[in-house]
């Protein structure tokens, strides 16, 4: 049996009492102590360290309808933050969140991606005067997340596949270089399926799509997300929809991306916007074309849940302009066609977030932060 120190015990309590601090928001030391079934005074030095540490803080007291009110403990939500980054072939936008996952700033650029230096001190500038623009010292980082599209290696250090960008190959080295802090590569539908989980906690099984101007997935089991044998698990974008279909990126013919995403959909100038806005006012074009869209959607979600039978939640940059009208309208021609007709609608929207990415990106360094603490 492995032997366990006082000191283990102590990291275990500490840890503990921080966890249940920030699960709580705002907690007594008495409340503390009767949860963790611990000692008044060890809380109290617990406290005292989280404290000096600048973790912690008193804020005001709590509510009590007899004798003296007790002082209320809360977490210090800035006292550490994570970056995230999500780049598009012309566009950077950056988020700093804090241990909440609030979004403290944002900022964006018009930057035309390259593997040159200058594009990667760009970014780091940009990141900087972000941090500065949020009062955020340096040292309270505690990661950036790049998020890119793409599929990336297990440690976040290199591109496995990026053919959008033309960046098969390319290392986290150029930037990582530049920061004091952890830097690491994350693909951008994993991001957007991260920034779900952290906003809807209770999703265990789930397939997430996320209806970009490219099109991702991620398979959600369990509530963590399935990386599978070399890291392709949910990139259901190269599945073949259309058999001899429209020219996909990737080289192939007919892939779910040629239908399913928002460049699938969009005519040359058109944005999300624009195309909404029409839709809604019952422009025939857009309406025909959004019906359209809508059949390939269909056969795509109805070849998923054949496969995997639970929630599919979709996001992305599309989700923001979604309503229940677009999802029961969806739902209606899934049902037409599979085989397995349900009366429950199981399609939802996802985080209606326009930087769902690039907060998704900064997701990972907060968990990890609160689990090791």
């Amino acid at each position: 049996m492995e032997k366990i120190s006082m000191n283990d015990i102590r990291k275990k309590n500490y840890s503990d009492v921080y966890r249940l601090i920030y699960q709580e928001r705002r907690i007594s030391k008495s409340k503390i102590a009767s949860s963790l079934e611990m000692s008044l005074p060890t809380v109290t030095q617990h406290l005292s360290t989280l404290e000096t540490e600048g973790l912690i803080e008193k804020q005001g007291q709590m509510a009590s309808g007899i004798g003296r009110k007790a002082a209320a403990y809360s977490i210090r939500p800035e006292a550490r933050v994570s970056v995230g980054v999500e780049i598009l072939p012309d566009y950077i936008t950056a988020v700093v969140l804090n241990l909440y996952g609030t979004v403290l700033g944002k900022k964006e650029a018009q930057l035309s991606f390259s593997e040159k230096d200058e594009y990667f001190q760009a970014l780091h500038d940009m990141i900087c005067e972000l941090l500065q623009e949020t009062n955020i010292p340096g040292d309270a980082v505690l990661g950036a997340g790049i998020g890119m599209q793409g599929l990336v290696s297990e440690d976040g250090q290199r591109m496995l596949y990026g053919k959008i960008l033309d960046c098969t190959g390319l290392t986290i080295h150029p930037l990582s270089e530049r920061f004091p802090y952890p830097v690491r590569l994350i693909h951008d539908a994993e991001c957007a399926a991260e920034l779900e989980l952290w906003r809807n906690p209770e999703l265990t099984d789930v397939i997430y799509l996320s209806l970009g101007v490219h099109l991702g997935g991620a398979i959600i089991m369990h509530s963590q997300i399935q990386r599978g044998r070399t890291g392709r698990t949910g990139t259901v974008e190269h599945m073949t929809l259309v058999e001899g279909g429209r020219p996909c990126y990737c080289g192939k013919l007919g892939c779910m991306e040629c239908y399913c995403s928002v460049n699938a959909m969009l005519e040359e100038g058109e944005n999300l916007s624009d195309f909404f806005s029409r839709l809604r006012q019952g422009a025939s074009r857009q309406v025909g074309r959004w019906a359209e869209y809508l059949d390939y959607l269909a056969m795509a979600l109805n070849n998923l849940h054949m496969v995997l039978d639970c929630t599919i939640v979709l996001g992305g940059h599309i989700a923001p302009y979604l309503i229940k009208q677009d999802i029961d309208m969806l739902f209606s021609k899934l049902q037409d066609r599979t085989a397995f007709p349900e009366e429950e609608n199981f399609i939802c929207i996802g985080a209606q977030e326009n930087h769902a990415v690039a907060a998704g990106a900064a997701i990972p360094f907060i968990r990890t932060f609160l689990e090791t603490i």
